[in-house]
């Protein structure tokens, strides 16, 4: 009993033939029909045309995917381009679903999304399977993050681990698409649940730390996070900004907050990182997920040494958690805010993931991360790096 995971890309402007380029890399790699396929794709090009051009590849075999904001494998980066991954296996059973109107109820399209898992069986799981791993992605704009992520949990019960990511749009941040089979929509999220005999091992690590005082979060409306300490959310980045001899304008605000993350403060002084997006003419700060009222926050900081070597704790974690198994391969979701922090230096981060795993590497720039597993830093993520890693 086995598990394989081969992966194809493609760049150009002609999104059906980029789509059957990359899943033709794939699938010919793979030498067999496939169980699973992802497919992570820059909004620069059609979408339904490139999920057309996948489809053509792969028939029947079931599809979930988004758009990115970049997207690599294990020898190629791209910003406008496709990354495919596809599965064979004989010890895992798949479902895929999808849940609608995420913005406007995310209860209702999570209870649609958890009934599609039940009733969409693709392939049955192997007796005696009963460990559970959801790959999920989810509309990068609903800025309901942390809502989905923990209602889906408690829809599909105990036990079920959940990794993923927030499709983007190449850093427009106006509009993502999520993927089932040929299907392409907005306002959405879809998951494919993976039942196996063998973990799937996940890990997830920023390597920010804290860098300014500490405020409170006295009001916030969803993902608008208006007031710190009683005063318009920007005034905290002022004071931080004019410590590093930047003074804030209507001009720059926006790319500071923008590369300067905010981090929740959790027990034992560990953070959770949330990424804001713009500042408001009210001084209110559009974030990318919900910023609670009443929690703790520092602006954080990280280089570029501790943002690659986070890159590689994921990694090691996501081994550790594989539970001693050879990897066929990993699944990465990275935050594009690494990225842009990185710059050509991203490449130190995608080579981190594949010196660890020892195996092929696919995966997208995320709006936001997803890991919810037992004894680890649990939810929706900011500016983070999740690895999922299949057991060979």
């Amino acid at each position: 009993m086995a598990t394989r995971m081969t992966v194809g890309h493609a760049t150009g402007t002609d999104g059906r033939a980029m789509g059957f380029q990359a899943a033709t890399e794939a699938r010919e790699a793979l030498g067999a029909v496939p169980i699973l396929g992802l497919v992570f794709a820059t909004s620069k090009v059609e979408l339904q045309a490139l999920a057309d051009g996948v489809g053509d590849v792969l028939g029947a075999a079931p599809v979930i995917g988004c758009s990115s904001a970049g997207e690599f494998v294990t020898d190629r980066i791209s910003d406008g381009g496709v990354a495919v991954a596809l599965l064979w296996s004989d010890e895992i059973g798949v479902s895929v679903g999808l849940g609608e109107g995420l913005r406007a109820n995310t209860a209702r399209a999570v209870r649609q999304l958890a009934a599609d898992l039940k009733k969409n069986v693709r392939t049955a799981a192997p007796a005696g399977a009963a460990q559970r791993t959801v790959l999920l992605l989810s509309d990068g704009m609903a800025g309901n993050g942390e809502g989905l992520v923990d209602s889906l949990a408690m829809e599909l019960g105990g036990g079920v681990t959940l990794a993923g990511g927030a499709a983007g749009d190449d850093a427009a941040f106006k509009e993502t698409w999520v993927f089932l089979d040929r299907r392409v929509v907005k306002d959405a999220a879809v998951a494919a649940e993976l039942v196996s005999k063998k973990k799937i091992g996940v890990g997830v690590h920023h390597g920010w730390c804290a860098a300014s005082a500490p405020g409170t979060v006295t009001r916030a409306e969803g993902a608008r996070l208006i007031e710190i300490d009683g005063k318009p959310a920007i005034e905290m980045y002022r004071a931080y900004a004019e410590r590093l001899g930047v003074t804030l304008t209507a001009e720059n605000q926006n790319q500071f907050v923008f590369t300067h993350e905010l981090g929740i403060v959790l027990m034992n002084d560990e953070l959770k990182v949330r990424a804001p997006l713009s500042v408001n003419e009210d001084g209110s700060i559009n974030c990318a997920t919900e910023v609670p009222v009443g929690q703790q926050v520092r602006i954080v900081e990280g280089d570029h040494d501790a943002i690659v070597a986070a890159a590689r704790t994921a990694a090691e974690h996501a081994m550790i958690n594989l539970g001693g198994q050879p990897a066929a391969g990993a699944i990465v979701f990275d935050c594009v805010a690494r990225k842009l922090v990185l710059g050509a230096g991203f490449r130190r981060e995608v080579e981190a993931f594949h010196d660890v795993v020892q195996g092929p590497v696919m995966g997208f720039n995320t709006y936001g991360e997803i890991a919810r597993v037992r004894g680890q830093l649990s939810g929706f993520h900011n500016t983070t790096a999740v690895v999922a890693v299949l057991p060979a």
